[in-house]
């Protein structure tokens, strides 16, 4: 009798003061979501592509600047010449030779400034700046993208981690259970089929466990990846879900990734349309030009002595035919600012419907983590009743194996709702560009 006390004691137990989903021992190697994000910037391929992106743009930028500075050149040439044979009599009789000077050479350099452009100078740097722009949101967009997957696979692992916890426990619970009604069954109050049916819901919850180490590997991997470790790199989830949901997030797409981004498009879609309107227009420059030449041969009477000379001035040029060829041109680029236009006003739609609906997602999961609080104590008393019955002989064990069956459930439901209030809050940042 003071042994089957002692089991009944255990079990109810095991039963009333369950360990909580959402509290969590410390454990060595534990890591905060902060700290996963931390080591996903600085290990993420993904992220790292786009640094380079946005520091190549960077210098796209500064080579825009560069082109106000003037051109200057500067070149040199030396040569042989042979003497110039003249045909006097027809090409049919040997020709008369006529000495040249048979050296040649020289030596210069060149300057030309832009003065009006019809500012395409200034929208080139404009528009490098603005595909710098796009790039930063470009790497913000991976930032959020990169943080919300974590954080996902992060809180994955850590109900799968859960899972093991309860699943553990309720298998050492079975354990002891079985050993009880092994002694029943000696002492003949029960039937062997009692024993064999204990004994097949143990192999089952073995089973299921096996599936759930399966997923916590599969999802330390995920994040490891993530974060350029070494696949086997253990990872403990350091996670504190509050038993009171905490405040909605803000539902406001004027901040979202996405939208800024079509708006930046929009904008380089305006430059570009604008600098191709700007062709016809006529171009003003400064130029400047001196070399040193042997021989003098430029101006009449030649001379076999080096000279020099130079010249400066302002220089026009308009591209008439611009006029009647950038017709198309001009018509082509107005239609994609078009396009770009209706593509931003069709992303705040898109956006509007996704927040709308993750935002309700959001409130279903707060309501789910009431509900299933509230199944969870309930499974727990008829649980205990139940148990108590069954020992006393008062109930079959297909009652007793579902509420076991019906308080483990209500346990991973409790915690898959808790962690779902977590995953729909960090979406909301990631389509409200908050992450």
């Amino acid at each position: 009798m003071m042994k089957y006390c002692f089991l009944r004691l255990s079990l109810l137990l095991a039963t009333v003061f369950p360990r909580p989903a959402s509290g969590q021992q410390p454990h060595a190697g534990g890591m905060t979501l902060a700290a996963i994000w931390e080591q996903a910037e600085a290990g993420n391929r993904q992220i790292s592509l786009q640094q380079q992106e946005l520091a190549g743009n960077a210098e796209k930028v500064q080579a825009a600047r560069d082109t106000r500075l003037p051109a200057v050149n500067t070149d040199a040439a030396y040569s042989r010449l042979s003497n110039m044979p003249l045909y006097t009599d027809g090409i049919l009789h040997a020709p008369t030779q006529f000495p040249v000077s048979h050296e040649h050479y020289t030596i210069g350099g060149n300057l030309y400034l832009n003065l009006y452009d019809g500012g395409k100078t200034t929208r080139e740097i404009a528009m490098a700046r603005a595909e710098q722009s796009i790039s930063a949101t470009k790497l913000q967009r991976s930032v959020a993208d990169i943080r919300y997957q974590s954080a996902v696979y992060f809180l994955d692992l850590y109900r799968y981690q859960q899972f093991s916890i309860l699943l553990e426990q309720d298998i050492r619970s079975s354990e002891l259970q079985l050993s009880e009604i092994k002694q029943l069954y000696k002492n003949g109050l029960v039937l062997k089929s009692d024993v064999l049916r204990e004994e097949v819901k143990i192999s089952n919850q073995r089973l299921s466990l096996t599936e759930i180490n399966n997923n916590i590997a599969i999802n330390t991997q995920r994040l490891n990846y993530l974060m350029g470790r070494p696949d086997t790199c253990a990872i403990h989830p350091i996670v504190d879900l509050p038993d009171v949901a905490g405040p909605a997030p803000d539902t406001s797409s004027r901040e979202a990734i996405e939208y800024k981004l079509a708006l930046k498009h929009t904008s380089l879609g305006a430059l570009r349309l604008e600098q191709v309107k700007a062709a016809p227009l006529p171009k003003l420059g400064f130029f400047a030009d001196y070399r040193y030449t042997y021989p003098q041969t430029s101006y009449y009477p030649y001379s076999r002595v080096p000279w020099s000379g130079g010249q400066a001035g302002f220089s026009v040029s308009v591209p008439v035919s611009s006029f009647y060829q950038n017709r198309h041109k001009t018509r082509e680029a107005r239609i994609a600012w078009q396009q770009q236009l209706t593509m931003a006003a069709s992303i705040q739609d898109d956006l509007r419907q996704d927040i709308h609906a993750a935002f309700l997602h959001y409130q279903e999961a707060v309501q789910q983590t009431t509900v299933a609080r509230n199944n969870m104590l309930q499974a727990t008393e008829s649980l205990r009743i139940l148990r108590s019955s069954y020992f006393n002989q008062q109930s079959l064990l297909s009652d007793l194996l579902d509420a076991e069956t019906q308080l483990l459930q209500s346990k991973f439901n409790l915690t898959t709702a808790m962690v779902k209030v977590r995953v729909q809050h960090y979406q909301l940042l990631r389509l409200t560009g908050k992450i």
